[in-house]
């Protein structure tokens, strides 16, 4: 049995939000991908009543800044002006081409969204590089087909 590895795991933006120009973004310590639905719970005399509402994805990473990142990298300076500017990107995190992988290894992730948080990382007592982290969260329709 094969595992999938995380260093073949990208979050990717499109910052114009078509969907045609996704970049990689640069330098991944960590990720994660979040799934939720809100609940609605009633009490009532005949049992408890539940309710979900629409799914939603928050994608939390942790990425090192990047010197010179290449057109196809995603940089803190991309995620900065996403988040001043509040544009609405295209985020996707997909199972990646794995030899061997079966239907049900793989998976994938995509919707509209915001980035809500971002944090600019520095350790002056020996830190060895500067890093930012944050948070993408989902608007809209989800699709989970490749």
């Amino acid at each position: 049995m094969g595992q999938i590895q995380g260093t073949l795991q990208n979050i990717e933006v499109d910052f114009t939000g078509a969907g045609s120009s996704y970049k990689a973004l640069v330098c991944l310590r960590t990720s994660s991908v979040n799934t939720t639905v809100a609940v609605t719970e009633d009490e009532t005399n005949c049992g408890k009543l539940t309710s979900v509402g629409e799914p939603g994805f928050s994608f939390d990473f942790d990425a090192v800044c990047e010197v010179s990142p290449t057109v196809s990298q995603a940089s803190y300076d991309d995620c900065l002006s996403a988040i001043v500017a509040k544009t609405k990107v295209k985020v996707r995190f997909s199972s990646p081409v794995v030899t061997g992988s079966s239907l049900g290894a793989a998976y994938h992730h995509e919707c509209d969204a915001y980035f809500t948080d971002l944090t600019l990382n520095q350790d002056a007592a020996g830190g060895a590089y500067i890093s930012f982290s944050g948070t993408i969260q989902s608007t809209g329709t989800l699709d989970i087909v490749p």
